[in-house]
């Protein structure tokens, strides 16, 4: 910490006051001397918001001199730009301003960002610490903001653009990868009202705000094959509470096909759905089906009773699930253009992303295809190896 102390008095009564600090780029001890008590505090200020690097508060100082808004400011006007965006992802962008850009990054003016300073940002975001995925979507959004910058004419290009974010952006920061035997070892600690409902996750694959909203009309048991329509979700309100929307994204607006087994397992809801005209999945108690409720009554004691809470060495989610559901489609033999149709994701990119690693062999298939069309003979172990559906390394 940065301290001010006051040197005096001279002759004519008045007093300098010296501030100190240890500078953390160059180990050493700095002593700045300055003729009122305000500009100190102004340093010392500036030093401290600054981690202590007096390189960075002169860079600060200098940049506050520079014309243009600020990055926050930016990204700011940015969010308040944006169209077709619900109050609550608004709400969370202003609020990630604050927890993510109040820094030395977003300080500075937009004029003076360089590469250099996005990347410092990034090894600052690293040491709070926060993760991969916490960093990567920040990251997005600061690109976006530089990039309504760049449309403004405020900058002639995004300083975003090139950086490398860490690596290791994978499914974990909403819970572990799930296997079907953690899966079981929950549903079997899990009040047995719950269990249709986790059934229904694993077998179709939807997001627990997909779910949770279903009623008796979006499903279609007796049809050939058995679906149910994805049409609306949860949404969260800026003000608290939720209500029912539209899906994540278009793509989200879906049918799903169901197993004979998934269709035995939510039967009984949807035909007493059917006559009380109320939601397929509820509370035991008939009150609204929230994430916190369940988390609440059910899931929370039955994952720590499993070993996988929070704490664990390994941890898993509710939104786990749906990743185990992309595994085990995966491993049955679906193709990654027919499971991101499944999963309702924006782009089949999305998919390629989040479950390329569920599929160890790929590479072994693409060289046996290969030599097939080059006129050799698929090695049949390889095709066993493909097409195994038990195989631990793909589920």
């Amino acid at each position: 910490m940065a301290s001010i102390h006051a040197r005096g008095p001279r002759k004519d009564g008045t007093y300098s006051y010296t501030l100190a600090w240890r500078d953390r780029d160059t180990r050493k001890q700095e002593r700045w001397t300055h003729q009122t008590r305000e500009e100190a505090e102004m340093w010392q200020r500036l030093i401290e918001a600054n981690g202590e690097s007096l390189a960075r508060a002169e860079k600060v100082y200098k940049d506050s001199n520079t014309d243009g808004p600020t990055v926050a400011e930016s990204i700011t006007t940015h969010i308040n730009q944006l169209v077709g965006t619900t109050e609550y992802t608004v709400k969370r962008y202003h609020d990630a301003v604050r927890l993510h850009f109040s820094g030395t990054l977003g300080q500075m003016k937009v004029k003076s960002v360089s590469q250099d300073s996005v990347i410092d940002w990034i090894k600052w975001m690293e040491l709070r610490p926060r993760s991969p995925k916490t960093i990567s979507l920040q990251h997005g959004l600061l690109s976006a903001a530089m990039e309504t910058a760049v449309r403004q004419r405020v900058i002639d290009r995004n300083p975003c653009s090139g950086v490398r974010l860490p690596k290791d952006v994978r499914i974990g920061d909403d819970g572990d990868d799930i296997t079907l035997e953690d899966f079981k070892a929950i549903r079997t600690r899990t009040d047995r009202h719950f269990h249709p409902f986790l059934d229904f996750l694993v077998g179709a694959g939807c997001r627990f705000s997909e779910a949770t909203p279903l009623m008796a009309k979006d499903f279609h048991l007796d049809a050939a094959p058995p679906l149910v329509m994805i049409t609306k979700a949860h949404k969260l309100a800026a003000a608290g509470g939720r209500y029912v929307g539209e899906p994540k994204t278009k793509k989200s607006r879906r049918r799903v096909s169901l197993a004979p087994s998934t269709v035995a397992a939510v039967r009984p809801l949807v035909e007493a759905a059917a006559v009380s005209g109320g939601p397929v999945f509820q509370m035991r108690e008939g009150g609204e089906f929230t994430a916190q409720a369940f988390y609440n009554k059910s899931w929370e004691k039955a994952r720590r009773e499993a070993g996988l809470g929070i704490g664990s060495e390994k941890h898993v989610t509710v939104h786990s699930i749906r990743h185990l559901h992309a595994a085990i489609m995966l491993a049955a033999g679906m193709d990654m253009y027919k499971l991101s149709t499944r999963m309702g994701h924006s782009s089949i990119q999305v998919t390629v992303d989040l479950y390329a690693h569920l599929l160890p062999d790929a590479h072994f298939q693409g060289a046996a295809f290969a030599h097939k069309a080059l006129g050799g003979a698929v090695p049949e172990v390889v095709i066993e190896a493909a097409e195994d559906p038990d195989d631990e390394d793909a589920a």
